[in-house]
């Protein structure tokens, strides 16, 4: 069966905007529901991590990444098909040809500028997050006023400095037990292959001290902590003393 080319086109079309809904929706997905560390500590209460069809966020980060690159190919795809149609308007409405030559350079290295471009970019790196906990406690607070009002009109001025004294401590004693923690670089994607190689310990004695089977060492540490429950800064401490 054969199929014209404008069918071929519709269906093209079709799949690329399914495509660009997969990634917009990814995108929300991992914005608001599997929230980044901060935001998961102030929604749950707690140190915890999300996961959905048994991915965290930075897998479903990957499937996103995925996603673009099938975006991107179907749309070369979709120019591919309707090019004697751009060329045509390029030539009908940019009838000076040195401007026409111009502007199609231009484009094509902002283009490449734009999806290059992020790979050369380096990171700001900053240790002084304490902007995140006043933020974080002036929110608890408030939290505090607006559901509880009736207890916090009876709490005095005191009693309310003492709070955000203790949990400034908390913070602080928590702060410096994370910042120990913040050169070693393990998180739920890796493999316990991965940790043993990238800092130069034996894999026994890593899958040993998580209780973890040998024979589950390629799998992603997200999916093995769900069964086996160990802590992931268990495993960072492990790590250190290594």
């Amino acid at each position: 069966m054969k199929i014209n080319k404008t069918k071929l086109n519709l269906i093209i079309d079709i799949v690329m905007f399914i495509n660009m809904m997969v990634v917009v929706g990814i995108g929300f997905f991992i914005k608001y529901v599997l929230v980044s560390g901060a935001e998961r500590n102030l929604k749950y209460g707690r140190d915890v991590e999300l996961y959905f069809w048994g991915f965290d966020r930075h897998q479903w980060g990957y499937i996103h990444l995925i996603a673009g690159f099938l975006l991107l190919f179907l749309l070369l795809l979709h120019i591919v098909f309707h090019w004697k149609m751009i060329v045509a308007f390029i030539r009908n409405y940019i009838l000076n040809r040195f401007l026409r030559f111009v502007l199609i350079i231009v484009f094509v290295i902002v283009s490449v500028l734009f999806g290059v471009m992020p790979l050369m970019l380096k990171p700001e790196v900053r240790e002084d997050v304490t902007h995140h906990y006043y933020h974080r406690d002036y929110k608890v607070l408030g939290g505090l006023n607006s559901n509880n009002n009736k207890v916090m009109q009876k709490t005095n001025v005191y009693d309310s400095i003492t709070l955000i004294v203790n949990d400034i401590n908390v913070n602080n004693e928590d702060r410096l037990h994370k910042n120990e923690h913040n050169n070693i670089e393990i998180n739920g994607s890796m493999t316990l292959n991965d940790v043993a190689k990238k800092y130069n310990i034996s894999l026994i004695d890593l899958a040993s001290n998580i209780h973890v089977p040998l024979t589950r060492c390629n799998e992603n540490l997200g999916r093995l902590r769900k069964e086996y429950s160990f802590n992931m800064n268990d495993l960072r401490d492990f790590v250190k003393k290594k």
